[in-house]
């Protein structure tokens, strides 16, 4: 009888908001329960933080009790837009559904030092959120308007199928531990991989579920932030593309949200420095010499190299989130906080504009009025719009600026103007190189910039005399973008041999790579992992990418300090960060900085054709 009171004891963490006291979560062991506690009350969230130890017979009482200075503004909802529909409780477990809980949720999720993957199937968590009414009605009324439309039904039916849903997502998570405890067996022994193995002949609805458990127990363990990201980003395998996309997934569920990424950068003298971490993040090029996150680091690594497009989504997201705030990006004053907004806007250029699309050209177009006022009045539209695109160095980068913040709300009320800058950049074009990055055919660049002339409602007669120009580019200049179908020669003629694909071949201390023999792309910086590694502090952890694709080599400078071209009897040329130039012939890549008493590294390249 000892023995059965003592398995049924259980610890429940209480705390009270506004007077109101409300269970956070239940435990089977006292040292848990305390350690959540303990994480709560750091939170300063709650006035009383307590844990209640409730015997067999139900019989409660208070083991810990202790007050907080803090106690926050009740958690509500987030006002969002758009909402994944599901059809039942299975597709919940989807990431498109986990993301709309999270964006709806975002409050809860950071009090509770969760996502939904981990509480979905979490039985008492699911029916005490249900008790929190002031949290729970609001959001399934929210969901049901936004979804009942797309049902053609009303919204309260919808509100109605929601709780036949979670109805069953609660019935699921009563029984979910034992019955899915294999396959959180499988995750933990095998990966990913061996995860995916074992649940081969289970019905393919029901694979969400399944992997949305294994990960949430691999995560159970971890309360910060920062160790679930690690958890995660442990399971990745390169060159596994389900495995990428899952542990993608995963990891931007975590970091899509201002308390994750607020413990991911750890400490940062202001706003700029912390937005600057993050591009640096998202390029793969996060600097580890500076006290960032082991987490952060490793995120960086990861999206280095390639696949994470939902990380690099919810990164984007958040760096928009901050530009688009009020907060000052520096704290020395307005020099320094434009030197700050233009190095932002700088890391934000690839080929073809900001990335962010033209939510993140409106947001950088309304921070540049503020940040280049000039006597208290904010500069004006057009001022602040043209500046912004004569940061950007190609006519690529420039066009898509502009045709992105014209498609945003903000934008669009100036469409005009915008409509005629678009018609002078299409006018000083003279070469296809401007308007394609290597390896993207002529085909590709109209689809494109058709559909964002679209987008943006430039009138549909000037669109297609607009793209109709691209066609007017002399074919010799178009010779690096044809289509691979046309350069590649199927068949040799014994009688008139022709040449074999070119090949670059990049040399450095000795060690030469050969492109595509040996690979089809080569990392150089100062990771471990590079393909060349550099021992030189102004060189980036990736400081540039050469590539081998189509018969065309090129080079795209990932760092923060440039690179140096210097072909053979050719003007040297600087690189910055998201330019690419194109490789012929011989030449060097120079990287270094004599002002740091460096040697700079030379890294020799040959193109050659072999017959």
């Amino acid at each position: 009888m000892t023995m059965s009171k003592r398995r049924e004891l259980r610890f429940e963490v209480v705390v009270e908001q506004g007077g109101k006291p409300s269970i956070d979560g239940i435990f089977d062991d006292e040292k848990s329960a305390k350690e959540r506690a303990g994480y709560l009350l750091r939170l300063a969230k709650f006035p009383v933080v307590r844990v209640v130890r409730i015997n067999g017979v139900g019989k409660e009482e208070t083991i810990f009790q202790k007050a907080s200075a803090g106690g926050a503004k009740p958690t509500t909802i987030s006002p969002i837009l758009e909402a994944n529909l599901c059809s039942d409780a299975l597709q919940v477990y989807g990431f498109e559904s986990r993301m709309t809980l999270l964006r709806l949720l975002r409050g809860y999720w950071d009090e509770q030092g969760a996502i939904p993957a981990e509480q979905l199937h979490r039985y008492f968590p699911l029916r005490y959120f249900e008790r929190e009414a002031l949290l729970f009605n609001p959001a399934v009324s929210r969901l049901a308007t936004l979804q009942a439309p797309m049902l053609g039904i009303k919204p309260h039916e919808r509100h109605d199928q929601l709780m036949r849903m979670f109805a069953a997502l609660k019935e699921m998570a009563q029984h979910a531990a034992d019955t899915l405890a294999p396959y959180d067996r499988a995750l933990a022994k095998g990966g990913i991989s061996g995860l995916l193995a074992a649940a081969v002949d289970r019905p393919l609805e029901e694979r969400d579920r399944i992997v949305t458990h294994a990960v949430a127990a691999l995560l159970e363990p971890h309360r910060e932030w920062g160790a679930k990201l690690a958890a995660v980003l442990r399971l990745h395998q390169e060159g596994d593309d389900e495995n990428t996309r899952l542990v993608d997934e995963f990891a931007a569920e975590i970091v899509d949200g201002r308390e994750p990424i607020r413990e991911l950068i750890g400490y940062s003298p202001d706003l700029a420095s912390a937005l600057l971490a993050l591009l640096a993040t998202l390029r793969g090029d996060l600097d580890d010499r500076l006290p960032n996150t082991g987490a952060l680091l490793a995120l960086s690594n990861a999206v280095g190299g390639g696949g994470f497009r939902q990380v690099r989504e919810a990164l984007l997201r958040r760096i928009r989130g901050g530009i688009e705030g009020l907060n000052p990006l520096t704290k020395t004053g307005a020099g320094s906080e434009a030197k700050a907004f233009q190095s932002i806007v700088d890391g934000l250029i690839v080929f073809d504009g900001p990335m962010g699309g033209p939510a993140m050209a409106e947001a950088l177009t309304k921070r540049g009025k503020t940040v280049w006022a000039t006597g208290g009045v904010d500069l004006p539209f057009e001022d602040t719009a043209l500046r912004l695109a004569g940061r950007m160095g190609t006519t690529a980068a420039r066009l898509g600026f502009l045709l992105d913040l014209a498609t945003s709300d903000y934008g669009h009320r100036k469409i005009s103007f915008l409509i005629q800058r678009v018609a002078e950049e299409f006018g000083r074009v003279k070469s296809a190189a401007e308007l394609a990055a290597p390896g993207v055919s002529i085909q590709d660049v109209r689809d494109g910039l058709g559909r964002k002339l679209r987008a943006a409602g430039i009138p549909r007669a000037l669109a297609d005399g607009l793209i109709a120009k691209i066609a007017t580019i002399p074919d010799e200049q178009r010779v690096l973008t044809l289509p691979s179908a046309l350069r590649r020669q199927d068949t040799l003629d014994a009688r008139n041999p022709r040449a074999l694909p070119p090949r670059l071949t990049v040399t450095y201390e000795g060690r030469s790579v050969t492109l595509p023999d040996d690979t089809e792309e080569l990392v150089i910086g100062r990771a471990a992992e590079c393909g060349i590694t550099l021992d030189h502090a102004s060189a980036s952890r990736r400081h540039v990418m050469v590539r081998m694709r189509d018969g065309v080599g090129s080079v795209e400078d990932l760092s923060r300090n440039g690179t140096r071209l210097t072909p053979a009897g050719g003007e040297p040329r600087l690189l910055k960060q998201g330019e690419t130039a194109t490789l012929s012939g011989r030449g060097e890549i120079v990287i270094g900085s004599l002002d740091l008493g460096e040697k700079p590294a030379r890294i020799e390249w040959a193109v050659t054709t072999a017959r």
